[in-house]
């Protein structure tokens, strides 16, 4: 059976789908094969073919591998990327087979792929080359979990040359890709050019490659427990809410560690150095600011979050949250419906000796965000006050603030969201008026 001891095939038996991702090379072909042997239920199994569309010779390897499938009775499914781009770069190309994958896949289905024990050493060296941390030493994992599709990889206790002797032996007639050879993708430059050169110098340097990749990964489960503890210790009601007072009890170093662990889980954005700085330059002043920091994915821009800082609460929020109700659009309202805007929906009812009174209905209503300088005396005070002064008392969130509606009786402001009605404008206790309800969207 060729699938590494420490791989258990019962892990298998959980998945409604295997995918195999397939080039017809010589890796994916063994994958194939052994699977087709050692598994009880090879029904499950379905051939995936990336056609990257970058080789003159890209659609016959489709059509091979369409073969295969065929003549192994295996279900086959192919994806054309359409790289117009023929210096397309590597990481690339990565992002658009992970993408292909998880558009074929569906819940509870797994893709298999052939990374093998060359390719890890391959890839621990590029990121070596590149700028990593431990995180980025430990290589490439058996099992992981990418916007929850499963991926397994048994081949990484392999090496080529073993996969190379099983094809051999089982007579596998494998696909020849000529642009393995070439050295201008960094992968195939480290694996031609420079590995062959240290090995002639350092024969046991795959070894000690190796080894520095275990190390890393044992080092770097110990940097995960201690960064679960301390998470446990500063989390809020809300996963994405920290303590700051809290984790500021920590030493700088275990700080970094939380963070990086906080950030990664929760946006699967692996933050830089610079950004956990930021982070860190953010949460340690003395007092809250409009300031904060801003995270994006490299695999999806639209995946963006804020960190914003309040009242020593460290929030991570997705981007839309900071979307603000512009200032200058203004929405005319007949008081009639429920008025939907960019930033949530206020509602109304009539409700007596409360809200707004009637006798406004008849006039010019708009709505639109907040601008700066306003000012209100709420119903029932005895002083007119700064809409900004009103809002950090009733303790609202700056990222809110400027997404609340302001009403406007007149071009005169009578309303602020749900919170208060100006003075003004209210009704009398003996009348009816209207109130409003204000629901803002980030909270569906």
């Amino acid at each position: 059976m060729f699938i590494s001891n420490n791989i258990s095939l019962e892990n298998l038996k959980e998945f409604k789908r295997i995918g195999i991702g397939f080039s017809g090379g010589l890796d994916s072909y063994v994958l194939l094969h052994s699977l087709l042997v050692s598994l009880e239920d090879t029904s499950k199994l379905v051939v995936i073919h990336i056609n990257h569309g970058i080789s003159k010779d890209s659609d016959l390897w489709e059509r091979k591998c369409k073969d295969i499938a065929r003549d192994l009775n295996i279900p086959f499914y192919t994806k054309k990327l359409d790289f117009k781009n023929l210096n397309v770069s590597e990481d690339a190309l990565r992002e658009a087979r992970y993408k292909a994958f998880e558009e074929w896949a569906q819940e509870d289905d797994l893709i298999c792929t052939a990374h093998h024990k060359d390719d890890q050493l391959e890839t621990v060296f590029f990121r070596l080359m590149r700028g990593t941390g431990i995180e980025g030493l430990k290589g490439i994992p058996v099992w992981r979990k990418v916007s929850g599709l499963s991926y397994f990889r048994p081949f990484l206790d392999f090496s080529k040359k073993e996969l190379l002797e099983y094809a051999e032996l089982n007579g596998i007639k494998w696909i020849e890709d000529e642009s393995n050879l070439d050295v201008k993708f960094s992968r195939n430059f480290i694996r031609n050019s420079v590995f062959p050169l240290l090995l002639k110098v350092w024969p046991r340097f795959g070894k000690s490659l190796q080894f520095l990749s275990k190390e890393a990964l044992h080092s770097q489960s110990i940097l995960d427990e201690i960064s679960e503890n301390d998470l446990e210790s500063c989390r809020l009601g809300a996963s994405k809410e920290l303590s700051v007072l809290k984790v500021n009890g920590f030493s700088y170093q275990r700080i970094r560690n939380l963070l990086y662990r906080w950030l990664s889980e929760s946006t699967s954005v692996s933050p830089s150095v610079k950004q956990l700085e930021e982070v860190i330059n953010l949460i340690t002043r003395k007092q809250d600011s409009q300031d904060h920091v801003i995270l994006i994915s490299s695999k999806n821009n639209n995946n963006s979050h804020d960190l914003r800082m309040f009242r020593q609460v460290l929030y991570l929020l997705p981007k839309e949250y900071c979307t603000e109700l512009d200032q200058y659009e203004e929405s005319v309202w007949n008081l009639e419906n429920d008025l939907l805007l960019p930033t949530g929906k206020i509602g109304l009812k009539e409700t007596k000796g409360k809200g707004l009174s009637l006798i406004h209905k008849s006039k010019k209503i708009t709505v639109k965000g907040r601008e700066g300088g306003e000012r209100c005396k709420p119903f029932g005070r005895d002083r007119s006050q700064k809409l900004k002064k009103l809002l950090q008392e009733s303790d609202i969130s700056p990222w809110l603030r400027d997404r609340l509606p302001l009403i406007y009786v007149e071009e005169e402001l009578a309303a602020v969201a749900d919170l208060w009605v100006c003075d003004k404008f209210h009704t009398h206790p003996e009348e009816v008026g209207i109130t409003f309800s204000w629901t803002d969207n980030i909270n569906k």
